[in-house]
């Protein structure tokens, strides 16, 4: 009697110590990791074939390392077949962060899931929820604690330093995000103000590094390397977008989910589409076409959503790392000022 073939999980992920947990838990699963072709004609084809599978299961990479987009996701809904969505579970691996409300739209949009690392492996983390799905979805046992930890020992282990996220963890025993959400609750964060101008919602660098070095008992240069972590993933950032994160009476802000306004990051688009002007404009003699300022964007979701600027500006940085518009030479996050954007097309 033939025996019955292991089952594929389907990926496209960036290279590294994450993809490298995710395989070594598949196999653990007795699954087999296949990469997918990358975008193109083969690509279309698979996810095609796959849609039929209902057994077949995909994770996918959609991170963006701003300021620059290089995953956008109006593409992937344009493409991305409707019976493969529920089976697809969309990461953040490379860059960036992701909240609860960035999981809630992901989920409401058919995917299984959005997921910004797997370097966990305590029982209820990511990287076993995503174990346990594959299982239920091909028709496996859920897999023994044991049975991962073992195949992951198996894992060789990169000499370089650690990731941002894996160095917060082991610094503070916290993920990124649960640290940031901490951080808004234990710093004083109100509003500024420097050379006659006003910083809404920041905190003080000095104070936010005496605090964590000594509720986490760090040394200052622990502490600072959490902190460059957390701006290198995104979390928090200098409110004129100058300086690294620094044991000095610099002005930072969270972008920490618990502050993100829980809204429909389709209806923000909507209203975006709706009120901002797209125009052909130009700066010191070069032509932009087709973009839009960003504070004409803060505006209209101010007067639209009835909240503060700080909050637009947490909004639209969501959708700017969902891909759904970019600076337009990719030099600039999202900053509430003169600054060019321009949509990129496709998303509803």
């Amino acid at each position: 009697m033939a025996k019955t073939p292991a089952p594929q999980v389907h990926l496209q992920l960036p290279d590294g110590p994450e993809r490298d947990a995710l395989r070594a838990g598949l196999l653990a699963l007795q699954c087999i990791p296949v990469n997918l072709p990358p975008p193109g004609a083969a690509l279309t084809e698979q996810l095609e074939h796959l849609a039929q599978d209902p057994r077949a299961v995909v994770f996918l990479d959609i991170s963006n390392a701003l300021p620059r987009v290089t995953h956008r996701f109006d593409r992937i809904l344009k493409t991305w077949p409707q019976a493969l969505k529920a089976r697809t579970v969309l990461t953040r691996l490379a860059a960036g962060h992701v909240s609860p409300a960035d999981r809630t739209w992901v989920q409401s949009l058919g995917f299984a899931d959005l997921i910004a690392s797997f370097e966990d492996h305590a029982p209820a983390s990511p990287l076993r929820r995503s174990l346990d799905m594959v299982a239920a979805t091909v028709g496996l046992p859920a897999l023994a604690a044991g049975d991962l930890d073992r195949y992951l020992r198996a894992v060789p282990t990169a000499p370089s330093s650690l990731s941002p996220r894996a160095l917060i963890r082991a610094r503070t025993g916290l993920e990124a995000e649960a640290l940031a959400d901490l951080l808004q609750f234990k710093l004083d964060i109100r509003d500024r103000s420097y050379h006659l101008k006003k910083y809404p919602a920041c905190f003080l660098a000095t104070e936010a590094v005496a605090w964590m070095g000594s509720h986490f008992k760090l040394g200052r240069a622990e502490v600072i390397e959490v902190g460059v972590a957390l701006q290198t993933l995104g979390l928090l950032y200098h409110v004129a977008h100058e300086q690294a994160f620094a044991d000095e009476d610099l002005f930072f802000r969270l972008r920490a989910p618990a502050q993100l306004p829980n809204v429909n990051l389709g209806l923000v688009l909507q209203t975006l589409r709706d009120r901002l002007v797209v125009v052909d404009r130009s700066y010191l003699g070069k032509d932009y076409p087709s973009c839009w300022i960003g504070q004409e964007a803060v505006d209209a979701l101010c007067a639209k959503r009835n909240i503060t600027r700080h909050e637009s500006q947490l909004i639209l940085h969501r959708l700017m790392q969902f891909g759904c518009f970019e600076h337009v030479v990719g030099e600039h996050g999202f900053i509430d000022g003169n600054f060019f954007y321009r949509f990129n097309e496709g998303l509803a």
